[in-house]
Formats: structure tokens, C-alpha cells, sequence
């Protein structure tokens, strides 16, 4: 009885909480945040605490999140995904602490995570979460490849795409990104996934296949069914058809829908998104829209040498008389692709899946 009345207090209306998921997906996260805080009782309701959790993960405030989520898991101990986003915000804490509390936090982290999969025995993120951990640290630190290659045998047994995703995650740990690619390209189903295929294009990308991985970004944002996912594939799309001299109005497109998606937003992207579609306008000959688009970089404060040399560069294109039709390309610049975020898993998946 004491589980249930924890239960219904836990719940809000699911309008209210599909409003707070839908400013986490557009990375509103100054107003979802205010919004949370003027709901005097948010700490009563554990889908508001998971989502509240989730954007301070994203923003990387991740002592913000750890303390959240402390009272979370006490306050909702048989909820599946508090105690997943409690253990990967310790064990990012971990990765990037005090190395005297480090192993601690790994270790607590973990037990997290081994909560939340005996709760929800298919909470992927979690299980990725943990092949991801084990794969990658040191044996002193609690790492265990052996486990980590049998926790994706069994998982391959009742979620094949599951399994695959965390099979080429430890080839690319093992700096092996061909075999990594040879498995996808093999074991892709059909129809694919678009975490599978946004994998195949990162790798694609990194091993310099443009025009393969420039596809595969195509079909992951069609079979997307995550707004993250399917938003994260148009940025890529517009990203290759600048730096590798893809389909320009098909970059354009996937661009306008990007900035539109997240507009009045804190995507930390979108400098750099921006300054692509410039690009891609000038490059097809409206130069009045990158003009415009220009303009509105001009106060931009972007901490990165290669973005601002590439402004500076089209400005100076923009302002000449006799400008060519098409400035010369920089070579890929160091903006974020596949997560990076983050995060045991890659990070950038990670924070999609949580």
C-alpha cells in the first residue's frame, strides 16, 4: 500500500510533464528550469524529478544533478530511470573528479545502474551504461571486459539492435572504428536503427567516407523516432554538405529545420549551425541570407579559433564588390559530432537515451 500511495504522489497530469519533456528536447532549459521551481511541490513527483534531472545532465552541471538526485533515489527508491540517471551522473562525476573519490563514486555509480536493470530488466540505457563502464575502466577502478563482452552476449539474445550498439561502442573503446564499421554494415536490420545508423555515419565520417556517411545521416533522421536523434542527424547533414561539398539544398533544409527546432534555445550548437547555413546560402548564391545570418554571429561569443576565423572569412567574402560565387571550404572544423555528448556509453547517446 505504502508503494502505491508513493506511486500516485509521484504522477503528474501527463500534460504537464509532456510540456517539461517537450522544453528539454528543445533545450530550453533556463525556462523548463524556472517553470520546475515555480511548482512548489516538484520534489513530491518523481517524473518531474527525472526530467529535471535529464537538463542538468545536458548542461553538464553534474553536482547539481548529483545532489538532485541523491534525494531522488531515497525519495523514490523503486523508480528505474532516478536511480539510472543517479548512477551516470556518478560515474561522470567520477570521470572527471578528485581521483580520491573517484573510485567511490564509480562504484556507487555502478550499484545505480545494477538497481535500475533489476527494476526495468529492459532499461537499455542502463545496461549500455554498464557494458560501457566496464569496457572502458581500468580493472582497479571496477572495470571488466569479460563481463562487459557477456553482458552483450546475453542482451544480444533479447535485443539484437541493443546489442549491436554496444558491440561497436567497444570496438571504437578499442580504437578499432573498421571493425566497428565492417559489424554494422553486417548486421544492420531492416528496417535499420536510427542509433545504428547515426553510429555507422560518425564512424563513416571519422574514417573520411563522406558521401557514405552523409547518407546514413539521411536515413537516420528519417527513421528517427527521438526528436534528439532525428535533430542531431539535420545538423550533420548540413555540417557534410559544407565541409565534404554534399547536396547543398539538402543541407540547407536540414539546417533551416535545426535552427528552427531549437530557436530561443541554449544548443550550444547553434552558433555553429548558423554559420553553416551561412555558408551553404553564399555558396548558392543568396547572399542576402547569409548576410543576414552573418549579422546575427556578429555578437556571438564563441570560444573556438576555427569558427571565427571561418566568420571572419565570410564576412570579408560578403563585403567584396566582385565576391566569388564560392568562397573555398575550410577543412572540417572541430564542432560536435556524435555525442560526444557522452557519456560507460558515448556520451552524446547517452544524454539522448536519458
Amino acid at each position: 500500500m505504502k508503494a502505491l500511495l508513493l506511486l500516485l504522489a509521484g504522477a503528474l497530469p501527463a500534460s504537464n510533464v509532456a510540456q517539461y519533456e517537450e522544453l528539454l528536447a528543445k533545450s530550453q532549459f533556463s525556462e523548463l528550469e524556472h517553470q520546475i521551481l515555480q511548482q512548489s511541490d516538484y520534489k513530491q513527483h518523481g517524473d518531474v524529478l527525472v526530467v529535471y534531472a535529464r537538463a542538468l545532465i545536458a548542461q553538464q552541471r553534474l553536482e547539481d544533478a548529483n545532489t538532485l538526485l541523491n534525494f531522488a533515489v531515497e525519495q523514490f527508491p523503486g523508480n528505474s530511470e532516478l536511480n539510472y540517471l543517479a548512477g551516470l551522473s556518478k560515474i561522470r562525476l567520477a570521470s572527471n573528479g578528485n581521483v580520491f573519490s573517484a573510485k567511490e563514486r564509480a562504484a556507487r555509480g555502478v550499484e545505480l545502474l545494477q538497481k535500475a536493470v533489476i527494476i526495468k530488466p529492459d532499461h537499455f540505457a542502463a545496461r549500455q551504461a554498464l557494458i560501457d563502464f566496464y569496457s572502458v575502466a581500468p580493472a582497479n577502478a571496477g572495470g571488466d571486459k569479460e563481463l562487459a563482452l557477456a553482458m552483450t552476449e546475453q542482451l544480444a539474445k533479447e535485443n539484437p539492435a541493443q546489442a549491436l550498439l554496444a558491440q561497436s561502442r567497444i570496438l571504437l573503446n578499442e580504437k578499432k572504428p573498421a571493425e566497428a564499421l565492417a559489424l554494422l554494415e553486417q548486421m544492420m536490420p531492416d528496417p535499420p536503427n536510427a542509433r545504428l545508423l547515426a553510429r555507422k555515419a560518425q564512424i563513416l565520417n571519422e574514417l573520411a567516407e563522406y558521401d557514405a556517411a552523409f547518407d546514413n545521416y539521411k536515413l537516420a533522421a528519417e527513421y528517427a523516432t527521438d526528436l534528439t536523434d532525428k535533430y542531431n542527424a539535420l545538423y550533420h547533414i548540413g555540417r557534410l554538405a559544407v565541409v565534404a561539398d554534399q547536396d547543398a539544398m539538402l543541407g540547407i533544409t536540414a539546417l533551416q529545420q535545426y535552427l528552427e527546432f531549437y530557436s530561443d534555445s541554449e544548443n550550444k550548437t547553434l552558433p555553429w549551425a548558423t554559420l553553416r547555413l551561412a555558408q551553404l546560402m553564399y555558396r548558392t548564391g543568396d547572399n542576402f541570407e547569409a548576410t543576414l545570418l552573418v549579422g546575427s554571429l556578429t555578437h556571438a561569443r564563441v570560444a573556438d579559433e576555427e569558427f571565427n576565423l571561418i566568420l571572419l572569412s565570410l564576412l570579408s567574402a560578403l563585403k567584396a564588390k566582385d565576391a566569388p560565387a564560392v568562397i573555398e571550404q575550410p577543412e572540417a572544423a572541430p564542432e560536435p559530432v556524435e555525442e560526444k555528448q557522452d557519456n560507460g556509453q558515448d556520451q552524446a547517446e547517452t544524454i539522448q537515451e536519458i
